[in-house]
């Protein structure tokens, strides 16, 4: 069978690597909401709670309004 000259790479090409998918907004504002909630609570309380007593609603809105008093 003969190969293809699209299936073999030429010698000394190296072949591309794919770029590294971001993370969308709102995936890194509920890390950063997570990361709050360990911070704030302690990793233990969290672990053993069903729903937070801070959703992640009521924490987005808390955290827009302290940025825009402080700006």
């Amino acid at each position: 069978m003969r190969t293809s000259i699209r299936t073999q790479p030429k010698l000394g090409e190296l072949r591309r690597r794919r770029r590294r998918k971001k993370p969308a907004a709102a995936t890194l504002l509920r890390i950063e909401w997570l990361n709050w909630l360990v911070a704030e609570f302690g990793p233990e309380a969290v672990s053993e709670w069903q729903d937070p007593p801070v959703s992640f609603r009521e924490w987005k809105i808390s955290r827009e309004l302290a940025a825009h008093e402080a700006a």
